[in-house]
């Protein structure tokens, strides 16, 4: 009877961390930490402080994943209407709101106290604040009442790499801003590709996503739009001087896949081909940033 009672509480263990760590949405901090780190290795020289580049990734990572607990709790009952969504800890009723929250606060005290201490108040006050407007402006506000909701709250999801910049200078410079542009532009495609092949869900949820509002047709016409547009935006570092010609011949080659991607999406809106859209749009963003940091290495041992 001892033995199955300690099974039991090992599996009840087990199942909480699992929920809690759920709670985190981690592979998508994962992507955003990787930019993060580039963006630091970017502002950096040959000599890399590798202590101040570890604070940072779990800095950002606690203020991170303190967004996406709180994204858990605002979205619950949205949450239990969708079949992609309904098994989250907070909707399923695994974890509790109260508990949720204290995660959350959790999260974003400890990972905003090692960046405020450790590194400078200015990367503090982003992660901040870009947490913030994830959770809560977006959330909150924006998901539910627009359908250029990933339009304006994309601004979020796209601080990382900035924040990885100020961690080293203790302040914003052009490059960064430029980087901060790159994700901003390529969010909708990157968001709208899955709002395709996820528009039943979410239109039983009641959420405003464009696919729902404007239709399938319409949506994949703006997300090649904005691959375009994106196309422009990646190759501005080369313009400024700050990338040269590895940049731009990687940049080049992922943008002619992701626009023949977006375009196939546009001429046949099938399921498929806006799954395959999404599956690249990430294989996408982290070609881009590791093309901007093999640039930057190259150049500096070459000059």
């Amino acid at each position: 009877m001892e033995k199955v009672s300690m099974l039991e509480r090992s599996y009840r263990y087990s199942s909480t961390v699992k929920d809690y760590f759920a709670m985190t949405k981690f592979n998508v901090v994962l992507v955003m930490l990787f930019t993060v780190m580039v963006g630091f290795l970017l502002a950096s020289s040959l000599d890399i402080q590798f202590i101040k580049l570890l604070y940072t990734l779990l800095g950002v990572a606690g203020c991170a994943m303190s967004g996406a607990v709180l994204n858990h709790l605002v979205d619950r009952y949205r949450d239990t209407k969708m079949e992609r969504t309904k098994r989250r800890p907070v909707a399923s009723g695994k974890v509790s709101t109260e508990s949720a929250f204290l995660f959350s606060m959790l999260l974003l005290s400890s990972g905003s106290a090692l960046l405020y201490f450790q590194l400078n108040p200015l990367t503090a006050a982003l992660s901040v604040a870009s947490m913030f407007a994830y959770g809560v402006i977006y959330s909150v506000w924006l998901k539910p009442a627009t359908p250029q909701n990933i339009t304006v709250g994309g601004l979020a999801g796209a601080m990382p790499p900035l924040l990885g910049y100020t961690a080293v200078t203790g302040q914003v410079g052009p490059e960064a801003l430029l980087w901060v542009l790159i994700i901003f532009t390529w969010t909708p495609p990157h968001f709208w590709a899955l709002a395709i092949y996820k528009k039943d869900d979410y239109e039983k949820a009641g959420v405003p996503m464009m696919p729902v509002t404007h239709g399938i047709d319409f949506t994949a016409f703006q997300a090649w739009l904005y691959c375009l547009l994106l196309c422009i935006v990646s190759i501005a570092p080369v313009l400024l001087g700050s990338q040269g010609f590895i940049y731009l011949l990687m940049v080049t080659y992922i943008n002619a896949r992701f626009t023949w991607l977006t375009y196939a999406m546009w001429c046949k809106p099938t399921n498929q081909n806006a799954r395959k859209t999404f599956r690249y749009s990430i294989v996408y963003i982290m070609w881009l940033f590791a093309a901007l940091l093999l640039d930057h290495y190259v150049r500096l041992i070459a000059f």
